[in-house]
């Protein structure tokens, strides 16, 4: 079916929007599943997903794999999930015949407000790591000014489109 790979920094409110655009899929009648990293992350830690960029490139890729099975079942792969790398977009690109690349961004103060507090010691995208910031973005979209179900509401707008272009 496709690929929604929203992505962002930690707090901007990722998980919360992809939870909202899987309940309108839904209600619109399509199959649609919600990869969101954190629980992702948790899932897998027996497999020992670290915090590190190596560690993080690695998820991501193994989240493209989950999309991409998912999407081959004929299901909607709503990712949520950090994975600031370019060449992570960039094979998302080439590799999904339908994809929305979704970055949500709000002002660093509510951010901080809202950002889960980091496990001790562990590097942090857009501190640690720098953030490299999706070069073609569909949708830029601020989650400062936005409810999570308002952002939603313009994902699966978007994602129409897309399927009816």
């Amino acid at each position: 079916m496709g690929v929604i790979w929203i992505t962002g920094l930690p707090g901007v409110g990722k998980s919360s929007a992809a939870a909202a655009v899987v309940a309108l899929l839904h209600e619109a009648g399509e199959h649609a599943l919600l990869l969101d990293g954190d629980r992702l992350r948790a899932a897998l830690a027996p497999l020992g997903g670290g915090y590190g960029e190596r560690d993080r490139r690695r998820l991501a890729e193994v989240y493209a794999n989950l999309a991409a099975d998912a999407s081959a079942q004929g299901i909607t792969a709503v990712v949520a999930t950090v994975s600031l790398f370019a060449d992570v977009h960039a094979r998302n690109r080439e590799r999904f015949a339908r994809y929305l690349e979704v970055l949500l961004a709000c002002d660093e103060v509510e951010r901080e407000r809202r950002r889960p507090r980091p496990v001790d010691g562990a590097p942090e995208v857009g501190r640690d790591i720098p953030a490299e910031w999706p070069l073609a973005a569909e949708l830029r979209l601020d989650s400062g000014t936005a409810s999570p179900a308002q952002i939603g509401a313009r994902i699966v707008a978007r994602w129409g489109e897309a399927r009816d272009a």
